[in-house]
């Protein structure tokens, strides 16, 4: 296995993987704040309407997306935060298009990113990356960098010796704030959901990501508590981490 990820993070480099402080939006980039959502595959996979049966069973720290905070022209409008995370790049004039990205960079996206039956990966792009004026090569490298660095740290590590067993928000709190030394417990969200066992189950982890300092991710200064009106964790009961 350590062979074949290790041909993913080759091939990944050869489409010129950018650093997180490469990536700075164009336009409307009035945002104090970035979402970095990652999902625990097997979980995810496990519930609502689950992913394609090609899906990897080799990931169990997957990727989701990369999203801004609502841009302050659109506060200013008296846009309610909601209605942001509903409609996303679609609260701007747009054009709607289907990013082309080189075949390895595709590769690792079907490798890390959960592949269901409307196509996530476009949805990314389209409703949170494209208003901003992100390049898609740019905007999907910079996120499968941090998601590799996300993997890579004591916290990706401590889930995945997780695997298989349950736990709380607050188990996984403190393996955060250890890991990255911060005080910002809050900056990490976790999603929980029911299986078709009907248990209890991790199926993502959000980390709010202060917009000047993506490019230190995952650096304790990179993290801030999420607000009180936009703290979406949905585990307060203890919860399986499954395998695959």
């Amino acid at each position: 296995m350590k062979n074949v990820f290790s041909c993913l993070i080759s091939a990944l480099a050869l489409v010129g993987i950018a650093h997180a402080g490469e990536l700075k939006p164009a336009r409307h980039a009035d945002f104090p704040r970035y979402t970095y959502a990652l999902t625990w595959q097997p979980g995810f996979c496990s519930t609502g309407g689950g992913c394609l049966p090609g899906q990897s069973h080799e990931v169990k720290i997957g990727l989701h997306g990369l999203w801004a905070s609502e841009p302050q022209s659109l506060i200013d409008q008296n846009v309610p935060v909601r209605q942001w995370w509903a409609q996303g790049c679609s609260s701007f004039p747009h054009v709607t298009m289907v990013p082309a990205l080189p075949d390895a960079l595709q590769q690792q996206l079907r490798q890390f990113m959960p592949q269901l039956q409307d196509d996530l990966q476009l949805h990314e792009y389209v409703k949170h990356a494209q208003c901003f004026g992100f390049p898609a090569q740019q905007f999907f490298a910079t996120a499968l960098s941090m998601r590799q660095a996300a993997a890579d740290s004591g916290f990706g590590h401590y889930l995945l010796e997780q695997a298989g067993q349950t736990r709380s928000r607050e188990d996984l709190q403190d393996a955060f704030a250890k890991t990255f030394g911060t005080d910002q417990r809050r900056s990490l969200q976790l999603q929980c959901g029911k299986d078709a066992q009907g248990r209890n189950v991790l199926t993502q982890f959000w980390f709010t990501l202060q917009a000047d300092k993506l490019a230190a991710f995952p650096a304790a200064e990179s993290f801030v508590n999420t607000p009180d009106g936009e703290y979406e964790d949905s585990c307060a009961q203890p919860f399986l981490l499954p395998d695959w």
